[in-house]
């Protein structure tokens, strides 16, 4: 898969974007149906939509809007959850009316919004105003890449204390080390080859790990939220490597921490 991604990385507008848009019906659909006991009903159609008209407001350059429409998405379906709840004729708080009714499930859809939607459209914005936006997107690529072999090698060859066993059980504070050096390395030979002077090692090194930190805490969401929802895999959309949510959850929470970066350095949300 990944000459393809490159590829259309490579490409920018409106390739990138259409695979972005793709990209995001597939884990709307993956998140729905993993919170919602397998199912796919109309919350999971909410979310999808919404995602989409945040993906093409974004490709547009309205990202305040973008972030708007997430924002109207977590709010119906919170009142879908709460209407639900008020309506079911079952007492509040009862096992009833969770086994009944579930409104968690449209709660934890409305998370989904946000999970998805911000890395989503921060990746087009990344891509489409930063300065340098296809080595911007290039570099967390290889970053995400590189933390994830990093802490594959130190957790194999360390091994040590386990950081979340409850979580991830093969998962070792040896590993975290490897991702966090490993990510400094790959984003500072980046930087390097790249020749950006701006951007120098000692800011490449700090930068690049910390969001190879971030990136191993993306991995531990999505195997937390996995493993409260009793699946395996997020789906069997890419065959034998589980779902799109499975291969990208490092990347998402890595964009979203570049971002962050981004715009606390700038203080502006459009440059």
């Amino acid at each position: 898969m990944i000459p393809p991604v490159l590829g259309v990385t490579y490409l920018g507008f409106p390739y990138f974007n259409i695979f972005i848009a793709a990209a995001v019906v597939a884990m709307a659909w993956e998140w729905s149906r993993m919170v919602n006991g397998g199912r796919f009903g109309y919350e999971g159609w909410i979310l999808t939509g919404g995602l989409l008209a945040t993906t093409a407001s974004a490709s547009m350059g309205l990202y305040v809007q973008s972030l708007l429409v997430l924002g109207l998405v977590g709010v119906l379906l919170l009142i879908i959850a709460e209407s639900r709840r008020l309506t079911s004729g079952l007492p509040l708080h009862s096992q009833e009316m969770e086994q009944a009714v579930n409104p968690k499930r449209s709660l934890w859809t409305a998370v989904g919004a946000f999970y998805i939607g911000i890395p989503s459209l921060s990746l087009i914005w990344i891509r489409t105003d930063w300065e340098h936006g296809l080595l911007a997107v290039i570099w967390l690529m290889v970053l995400v890449w590189s933390a994830d072999s990093g802490a594959y090698v130190a957790g194999r060859l360390i091994g040590g204390p386990k950081m979340a066993p409850k979580i991830s059980p093969k998962k070792t504070w040896a590993g975290l080390g490897g991702c966090v050096v490993a990510a400094a390395v790959a984003g500072g030979i980046v930087a390097q080859v790249a020749g950006l002077e701006e951007f120098s090692m000692s800011k490449a090194l700090i930068v690049s790990a910390l969001v190879g930190l971030v990136s191993q805490g993306g991995d531990l969401v999505e195997s937390a939220v996995k493993r409260y929802f009793s699946v395996k895999d997020s789906s069997q959309l890419i065959p034998g490597h589980g779902g799109v949510l499975d291969r990208v959850d490092a990347l998402l929470a890595a964009i979203a921490a570049a971002a962050m970066i981004n715009l606390t350095h700038n203080t502006v949300l459009i440059p």
